[in-house]
C-alpha cells in the first residue's frame, strides 16, 4: 500500500510519453546484471551485497530525454543459501543524454524514486536516487553500465545504498 503512489505515478507516466514521443523513436529495452549494497550496517535493508537482475523500458520524449520504469530482482546470498534474503527494486526516471564524447560512448545522467522492498523479514522502504551510465554502440544494441547510489527511507533510518550495473539494451 506504501507503494500506490508510485505505481499510479507509472500508470500516469508511460501514455504521457508514449504520446508525446510519436512514432519516430522507439521504445528502448535494457536487461542485466547488478551488484548492490548497503554503505552500513542498519535496518532498512539487508547489509551485505546482493547480486541480481535488472529490467528497465525507456520510452523516449525525444531525442535527449526519456522517461523509464525499472525493476530489478537481488539476492542477499553471502551468509549462505539458508540466510539468502531476496529484495525486489522497482524504478521510475527520468534519463537524460549528454553531449558525445570523443570515443562513441554514449553518456547519460538518470534520476528518480522508487522502492527497496525485501521479500523476507519487512522493512525496507521508499528511495530516491541518481545515477550516471555509458552506453556503447554495437551493431544492432547497445552495451550498457552504470553507476546508481540510492537513499532508502526506512521507519526510523536513512540508508544510503550503491549499485553497480551492466547489460544489453535492445
Amino acid at each position: 500500500m506504501r507503494f500506490l503512489p508510485l505505481c499510479l505515478t507509472l500508470g500516469l507516466l508511460l501514455p504521457v510519453a508514449s504520446a508525446q514521443r510519436g512514432a519516430s523513436i522507439p521504445p528502448r529495452i535494457g536487461v542485466g546484471f547488478e551488484a548492490t549494497t548497503a554503505l552500513f550496517a542498519q535496518d532498512v535493508i539487508p547489509t551485505y551485497p546482493s547480486l541480481g537482475l535488472r529490467g528497465r523500458v525507456a520510452l523516449p520524449v525525444n531525442a535527449d530525454v526519456s522517461l523509464a520504469a525499472s525493476v530489478g530482482v537481488g539476492a542477499h546470498l553471502f551468509e549462505g543459501r539458508r540466510e539468502t534474503e531476496y529484495v525486489v527494486n522497482p524504478q521510475v526516471e527520468v534519463i537524460v543524454t549528454l553531449p558525445e564524447n570523443r570515443r562513441g560512448a554514449i553518456r547519460y545522467a538518470f534520476g528518480g524514486f522508487g522502492g527497496f522492498l525485501p521479500l523476507d523479514d519487512g522493512g525496507g522502504g521508499p528511495s530516491l536516487h541518481g545515477g550516471y551510465g555509458w552506453a556503447i554502440p554495437l551493431r544492432e544494441t547497445s552495451a550498457f553500465a552504470e553507476i546508481n547510489p540510492s537513499i532508502v527511507i526506512g521507519e526510523s533510518d536513512v540508508t544510503p545504498v550503491i549499485a553497480l550495473r551492466g547489460g544489453v539494451i535492445f
